[in-house]
């Protein structure tokens, strides 16, 4: 009788071992050459387990999203394709639940801790504007000189674009998807790894609402072309002693209003900002094996913290503070986003550990800058003034700097100034400029007018409530610089007025907007030289000077240089060599990088002794 009880109770154990092995129909091994990676998180959007001893995972996964993927670690990298594409998951081979499927992954082991992050927004891409072209003349090319910078500098480089890679609207008219996007990438060799963001204009167009659960189906349907073709709509990584998570914020609906949409399109294509709970619960399971003290950063495409005409940080999105309730107890917590295609930096008084970075877009205002004034990147311009770009962070170990970087030409300037003398005599006289305000008004196309005689306005494009900013006329004289919520003039210019002269109309949801980052000083004088000197919240200076009368035009920018006067050899130093250099330009002799701007200091036009004398007296007060 026992005997039978022992065998009895073996084949259950076996049955039940059978059972367990089989309801664990998600397995496989993570390694590095050759060798299995222990306590590398492996998830399917629901369930997170940790690789073993050997680097061998299993879990069970009712497969709902339809991949699964792993965390990469600190120090490693995940293999790519066509050097760019991050295999760090896989899309599940079957949607039985009864069915088991292995998934390997490799790793490569490199130093990491000091890496860095591209963060870019709303590439808008659609095969339209000429904007495939612009794209790869910008920003391609420029993330192929930041790679080459940062090989010399012997740091790993990443990239992550944080949504609107596509624009929804054009998918079936233009027959521009997901697809399009990652083939355009291979064949514009897209240089540096990048781990993608979905965003609204990311989603299927053709799903139509489902009234029935108030648009879940929907949501869940439209983003499986990004789950399919892209990567999963949120996963986690580390680089370094960083762990950064991708979370998908857009809930897309699409509801029909009974309105005539473009090919292929069934709906508004509307959409709600919040965080399901379903990726609430994924990301604790994720924070589980991240210590309080590592730097948390969060990239979505919809920002978590708004920033309002008065400066204060507000929640950006419907459950905001729920998702600030999971990351709580982190010290240094960054959200990074894109979607409204300006710039700015809001740091919530709730929650002091947080801080949102809003960063401006590559497309510019949907690459019509670009493509108004002669397809020219130049002339790519962001509804709040910032040229096209994106932000630039260092990581050294847990120390984290950021800038905004151009993709017009002039990669590292943070600074462009206004002579409103000029600005009010050409938006009161250019026939065109004349129209468009008379025609949308002055709320929407504003002409200036305002502005007292030798207003200075400047707009610091990545401005934070941690940098200094100060105004200079002339040699010495300082003037006040007033914060103001104010509209930028140069993307009224290459926007509202050029576009309005190419079709006599603009579309004024792309027009300028107010911001934040403009600065307000009056001049004592209508001709001397302004300088600008802004001082980051690293230390990091920088400068712009200008001569006056500065005309208001789309190459104002040319009349501008990222020096302080005085610096006439622009070397990023005012001193005894600076000296040599302006004797060395009057007696006929100038160095190659003699720059007359910064030479001129009282603003004549002639660079004689006086300029000398004005150089010598700066460089003794220094």
């Amino acid at each position: 009788m026992k005997s039978f009880q022992k065998i009895a109770l073996a084949m259950i154990a076996a049955a039940a071992a059978t059972a367990a092995s089989n309801a664990q129909n998600i397995n496989g091994r993570i390694t590095c050459d050759g060798a299995g990676v222990q306590g590398v998180a492996v998830s399917d959007g629901y369930v997170v387990t940790l690789t073993d001893a050997d680097g061998n995972y299993s879990f069970t996964s009712q497969k709902k999203n339809g991949y699964v993927f792993y965390t990469l670690p600190r120090g490693y990298e995940p293999t790519t394709s066509y050097n760019f594409i991050p295999k760090f998951w896989e899309q599940l081979s079957s949607t039985d639940v009864s069915a088991t499927e292995t998934h390997n992954f490799t790793l490569h082991k490199v130093d990491n801790d000091d890496h860095l992050m591209i963060f870019s927004a709303d590439a808008h891409l659609a095969d339209r504007n000429k904007d495939r072209a612009m794209y790869q003349k910008s920003y391609v090319a420029t993330l192929k000189k930041e790679k080459e910078a940062a090989k010399t500098a012997g740091k790993r480089i990443y990239s992550i674009m944080l949504g609107d890679l596509t624009w929804d609207n054009y998918w079936y008219s233009k027959k521009y998807n997901l697809n399009n996007f990652v083939a355009d990438q291979k064949t514009y060799g897209y240089p540096i790894i990048l781990f993608p963001v979905i965003g609204n204009h990311d989603n299927d167009p053709a799903v139509a609402y489902t009234s029935s659960d108030k648009g879940a189906t929907t949501d869940f349907k439209s983003s499986k072309p990004w789950r399919e073709i892209i990567c999963p709509n949120y996963y986690s990584f580390n680089l370094g002693k960083v762990h950064y998570v991708v979370l998908d914020n857009v809930f897309y609906k699409n509801e029909n209003t009974g309105s005539d949409y473009n090919t292929g399109v069934v709906g508004t294509r509307n959409y709600s900002a919040r965080v399901e709970q379903y990726q609430l619960d994924w990301l604790k399971k994720d924070l589980a094996n991240v210590d309080v003290n590592t730097p948390i950063v969060v990239c979505e495409h919809i920002p978590t913290f708004r920033l309002s005409s008065s400066n204060i940080a507000y929640g950006g999105t419907e459950n905001y503070a729920a998702l600030a309730s999971v990351l709580k107890n982190y010290k240094d917590v960054h959200f990074v986003s894109g979607h409204t295609h300006y710039n700015y930096t809001a740091r919530p008084t709730a929650y002091p550990n947080m801080m949102e970075h809003n960063v401006a877009s590559i497309c510019a205002t949907w690459w019509w800058t670009g493509h108004v004034n002669g397809d020219n990147i130049k002339y790519q311009v962001c509804q709040d003034g910032s040229p096209a770009g994106y932000s630039f962070w260092e990581a050294n170990g847990t120390d984290l700097k950021w800038e905004y970087r151009s993709i017009t030409g002039s990669n590292n300037t943070q600074i462009r100034a206004y002579d409103m003398n000029k600005v009010k005599q050409f938006m009161t006289t250019d026939p065109y400029a004349v129209a468009c305000v008379k025609k949308y008004g002055a709320t929407v196309v504003p002409n200036f007018t305002a502005y007292a005689s030798n207003a200075i306005v400047t707009n610091v494009f990545n401005y934070d409530s941690d940098w200094k900013v100060e105004v200079y006329e002339g040699a010495d004289t300082k003037l006040m610089a007033n914060r103001i919520y104010e509209f930028d003039p140069y993307h009224v210019l290459a926007f509202d007025v050029m576009r309005y002269k190419a079709a006599a109309s603009i579309n004024t949801s792309f027009a300028t907007i107010k911001n934040l980052h403009m600065f307000r000083s009056y001049a004592k004088t209508a001709n001397l030289p302004i300088t600008i000197k802004v001082t980051d919240n690293f230390g990091r200076v920088h400068y712009k000077t200008f001569q006056r009368p500065m005309a208001f035009s789309l190459d104002m920018v040319d009349q501008q240089v990222d020096a302080d006067l005085g610096d006439v050899n622009l070397d990023g130093n005012v001193n005894v060599t600076d000296v040599t250099d302006m004797i060395n330009a009057i007696l006929g002799s100038p160095s190659a990088s003699f720059c007359k701007i910064t030479a001129d200091f009282d603003g004549d036009g002639v660079i004689n002794v006086t300029d000398v004398t004005a150089l010598i007296n700066k460089i003794l007060a220094q």
